[in-house]
């Protein structure tokens, strides 16, 4: 990458590159002079709009490979046929096309292509040129997504924007990426953004076609985020569809297909004879040696196939337009039995009435998905089971040596807690679901005169999710009941309902705006008022049954289980639900610019909510954002180093209501565990919630300030960012007074902070002739920190510890109290005990913290010991071309943050697990034969990472005929990690609570290989 200094970069680099150019030139000239002797010869100036002579200018004959490039004054020669045509182009300018005809002098003015500044946002109800914005926008157009395998909308983004980190732990295609935008948010009530979907909010994002996406502008401040007041303190994701245009019809066809595989397998032994060898040198025995060999991971994966097919069709009048498209995924996960298939169709209408004083701008799209859920216990057996097992067996001896399941065909330890075979886990259980999700809404916008614009927003969306789930009649454990069978809708896939983790049945929304925009002079002020009217539904119902006679009914016959009968898991045989939520919002937004100078916006949202108590059911969210754009001033305007400069500070409130149930501040009354009486099994009522009336949203109170910038004839752009985000009243659940009803309450209680930079920049690198290099940096820095566990007489506690457990059938670690809350640490704390040394007898030497004589590694001898969350993130995009080729991908890493591996706890001492279990290969050489589990900082990792995150090679092929456009390509995903992490991938979730636990019951991470095309006729 070129480095670029300033101001003194405008002779000498420039110098050097245009003697580099010339140089070359001249010599290509001398070597072809005998075949070009019938062309004749150009010259001429290249000149900017005040007559001052561009450098570096490139000049190429159009259709050839022919170019040249003008010298520092701006001045250039090429050598031409008689009708050749020469194309002028240079980063930051319009380009031209000039004919030569019969001319042998031709000097060109170029002018600037202020694009980047005109460019349109789109922000809370409307959009502006981005040279007006003065709060804290990102946009991301289609053509800039990510490439690769992009299943998820979110997943094209990744990288893309300073401060917003998607993660995902795992490949599993039916696990939603974890979004943070500027860090953790929340402690209970949620921390993810505000999804807009064409002006609708609160619309799923993740099974949407990313074909069908036009934009996504991404609102990163509360200055700009507080037009959707208590839903907007974790930011706005603003989602814009492709629409129609007004020409001929036209067909895109865009496919791809390829596979992933397992990128890193756990390190545990998959070879009997390694295993076998490995115990001897320790000294043990194997009496349950069954002779074979069995790779147990190996069994439970697969190569996953990946195929992606979307078709769209457009066209339109000048009155009238339309896009309609249809997608298929269809998209195997790394476990088998695992997977998602989805089918999704769109149609937009726009249309045109009353002289173009009415537009209506109309929408409606389905999506079916239908989705098999992984066994994850299945990755905690594989591990866990001795690769000396076979995976069947109809041997007698075998059953009787291992006590078999009666009628099972698996081999299995009914005598161990924690081994199971897990490939009797996949084969035998089955949990599936069938969504069906609906948008439709209608956009109408009529102008009572140029500057009065009157608009409705009318919506309505809901989903269908049916569940079905079944556990065979002869697995071992606790589940062998002769057969487990569910069915549910908008249930979980445990068959008991949760208004935190459903979607909405039906989300209706009605909103009026009136818009005003008046220009005078150099004044342009506009008015925004708006109302809003959202009534969200949520229902569901399902049914459970066991003692099943015979696996061949499945869930399609519930009432043939004797279970409910027998009184077996009877508490949630049955269930239902309905609850409903209503927001009533008023809004406003006034924006001003004076001269193309200075810049000022102010909203203010008042929203009343169902959700919250009845002392506090209406919330106040202003903010004001200022710009002054320095480089429109006569000290700047004009400077060929600095062609825009713009400051912007910004103010804001916001709220946080989406991640709390209907009825939270109410007292309720329900059914609780069922008792025998009298041979009956009854029901039994009383409260399990206590009422509080002040309970209220989440506040987010940020304020900051940024730099825009674009330097060297635009060649590089990008912005510059520093934030406080200070977040109040935040929900827990604390001890309730003493004669409540319930024990506990949610309540208003704490308090944290966010604070960082954010760094966008975008660089031209290279322009000369057909080939190109630009690259795209996002970076930020993030400190958190817990503030307040208390307000008033509410106190949630000194210190909260958040428990973690670490896999299925993991035997004394089920709740380990690795993470704390605690004011003055960074949310999610790691805590626990400091190793000095291990002692040579293989014990841990722990330090006395308290310093009281004693060790008490579990109680008082613990401190901070790591910190989960990236101190610095960055994604670095580089984007070639040559001629009809293209080659782009992306580095992206995550610094400074701790991970706590509970794999390496658990399997480190081979004397622990071994020989009844499998363990880690390490473990042979390992010092430790200390078996105390805990919150150990031996086993805290640097989780810093380097990826190459995607990768893409194109070809693009000259339309001819009926086919405007062809590209083809070959793309690639997580092709290598750099990182001294001890696990498998060191990416996690990291924006929750515990997100940065590694435990052995981690989902693969996938490594992907495709190929595709794109289509346009």
């Amino acid at each position: 990458m070129m480095n670029y200094s300033f101001p003194s970069w405008a002779v000498s680099a420039r110098l050097r590159h245009v003697v580099g150019s010339s140089l070359l030139t001249m010599l290509l000239s001398v070597l072809t002079l005998s075949t070009w002797a019938q062309d004749k010869q150009v010259s001429g100036k290249i000149k900017d709009a005040s007559g001052t002579g561009m450098p570096g200018v490139s000049i190429a004959v159009k259709g050839t490979q022919r170019g040249s490039n003008t010298d520092v004054d701006g001045n250039y020669k090429i050598a031409v046929p008689e009708n050749a045509t020469l194309v002028y182009s240079f980063v930051g300018y319009k380009g031209q096309e000039v004919a030569v005809g019969g001319r042998s002098v031709i000097d060109v003015t170029l002018a600037e292509d202020n694009q980047v500044l005109n460019e349109v946002v789109v922000v809370g109800y409307g959009s502006q040129k981005r040279k007006e914005i003065s709060g804290t926008v990102s946009s991301v157009s289609a053509k800039e997504f990510n490439a690769g395998v992009i299943a998820n909308p979110l997943s094209a983004i990744q990288g893309k924007v300073a401060g917003l980190t998607i993660n995902q732990t795992g490949s599993d295609p039916n696990a939603a990426p974890t979004v943070r935008l500027r860090g953790i948010g929340s402690l209970a009530a949620g921390s993810d953004p505000l999804y807009v979907i064409d002006g609708v909010p609160g619309v799923p994002i993740q099974n949407i076609d990313v074909n069908d996406i036009a934009s996504i502008d991404v609102l990163r401040d509360a200055s700009s985020a507080a037009i959707y007041g208590a839903r907007a303190s974790n930011g706005v994701i603003l989602v814009t569809t492709k629409r129609g245009k007004s020409g001929k019809a036209s067909v895109d066809y865009n496919a791809f297909a390829g596979f992933d595989v397992v990128a890193k397998a756990p390190a545990y032994y998959t070879n009997a004879d390694d295993y076998r060898a490995d115990a001897k040198t320790l000294g043990f025995t194997l009496p349950n040696d069954q002779g074979a060999n069995t790779d147990w991971f190996k069994t439970i994966t697969q190569r996953a196939m990946i195929q992606s097919h979307n078709i769209g069709f457009s066209g339109g009048t000048e009155n009238f337009s339309y896009r309609a498209s249809v997608g298929y995924l269809n998209q195997q996960g790394l476990i088998k039995t695992s997977g998602l298939e989805r089918l999704s169709a769109r149609i937009n209408v726009d249309q045109v009435a009353m002289n173009g004083k009415l537009k209506i701008a109309s929408s409606l799209s389905l999506i079916n998905s239908k989705r098999n859920f992984a066994n994850y216990d299945a990755f905690t057996f594989a591990i866990t089971n001795l690769p000396t097992d076979p995976i069947y067996t109809d041997n007698p001896a075998f059953q009787t040596a291992s006590g078999i399941v009666a009628g099972s065909r698996y081999f299995e330890r009914l005598g161990e807690f924690s081994i199971f075979n897990p490939v009797a886990r996949l084969e035998q259980t089955v949990n599936k679901s069938d969504d069906l999700e609906y948008l439709a809404n209608v956009n109408m916008k009529y102008s009572i005169t140029n500057d009065l614009i009157v608009g409705v927003n009318a919506a309505t969306k809901g989903v269908a999710q049916r569940g079905t789930s079944y556990t065979s009649r002869i697995p071992k454990g606790a589940e062998a009941q002769n057969g487990i069978g569910r069915q549910s809708l908008n249930g979980t896939d445990s068959g008991v309902p949760n208004g935190n983790g459903l979607p909405p049945t039906t989300d209706n929304l009605l909103e009026f705006t009136l818009n005003y925009n008046k220009t005078i002079d150099k004044l342009n002020f506009g008015v925004l008022g708006g109302y809003s009217y959202q009534d969200v539904t949520y229902q569901g119902f399902g049914a459970q049954n066991n003692n099943f006679i015979t696996d061949g009914l499945s869930y399609n016959n519930l009432g043939a289980g004797a279970g409910v009968s027998l009184g077996q898991r009877a508490n949630d045989a049955v269930f239902s639900y309905q609850g409903n939520s209503k927001l009533i919002s008023f809004f406003g937004r006034g924006t001003a610019s004076f001269d193309n100078k200075y810049f000022a916006t102010v909203t203010v949202r008042r929203d009343g909510s169902t959700k919250f108590g009845k002392n506090n059911k209406w919330g106040l969210f202003p903010s004001a954002s200022v710009g002054w754009t320095l480089s429109e001033e006569a000290f700047l305007k004009g400077n060929p180093t600095v062609n825009n400069l713009k400051l912007r500070v910004n103010y804001g409130q916001t709220g946080n209501s989406e991640g709390i149930a209907p009825y939270t501040s109410l007292a309720l009354l329900g059914a609780g565990s069922r008792y025998f009486d009298n041979g009956n099994w009854l029901p039994s009522y009383g409260p399990f919630q206590n009422e509080n009336p002040n309970l209220k949203w989440e506040v987010n109170t940020s304020y900051g300030g940024g730099i825009d910038f674009s330097l060297l004839n635009y060649r590089i752009t990008g912005s510059l960012d520093y934030y406080v985000r200070n977040t109040s009243d935040m929900l827990y659940s604390i001890a309730a007074q003493v004669g409540a009803p319930v024990s506990t309450i949610l309540a208003n209680v704490a308090s944290m902070r966010n604070q960082g930079l954010e760094l966008s920049l975008n660089a031209g690198i290279i322009d000369k002739g057909d080939f190109r290099y630009d690259a795209t940096l996002a970076l930020s820095t993030l400190k958190n920190t817990a503030t307040s566990l208390s307000k008033g007489d509410l106190i949630a506690s000194e210190s909260i510890f958040l428990f973690s457990g670490l896999g299925a059938a993991t035997r004394g670690t089920s709740a380990v109290p690795f993470s704390i809350i605690r004011e003055g640490y960074p949310v999610g704390a790691f805590w626990g005990a400091v190793v000095e040394g291990i002692d040579d007898k293989g014990q841990y030497i722990f330090k006395d913290i308290d310093g009281d004589g004693k060790i008490s590694e579990n109680d008082k001898d613990r401190t901070f010991v790591g910190n989960p969350n990236p101190s610095l993130t960055l994604a670095l995009t580089n984007n070639f071309s040559y001629k009809n080729w293209s080659l782009s991908f992306m580095l992206n890493g995550q610094f400074g943050n701790k991970i706590f591996n509970t794999e390496r706890m658990l399997y480190i001492n081979p004397i622990n697990r071994f020989p009844a279990e499998n363990t880690l290969k390490e473990a042979i050489n390992s010092p430790i034969r200390d078996t105390r589990t805990g919150a150990f900082d031996y086993f805290v990792e640097d989780g810093s990472f380097v990826r190459l995150a995607n990768f893409r090679l194109a070809y693009q092929i000259p339309g001819k005929g009926v086919l405007s456009r062809a590209q083809v390509y070959v793309s690639g995903n997580n092709l290598f990690v750099l990182t001294k992490f001890k696990g498998v991938d060191p990416e996690m979730n990291t924006g929750n609570l515990t997100a940065a636990i590694y435990t052995k019951q981690q989902f693969p991470r996938a490594r992907g290989f495709q190929v595709g095309f794109n289509l346009s006729f």
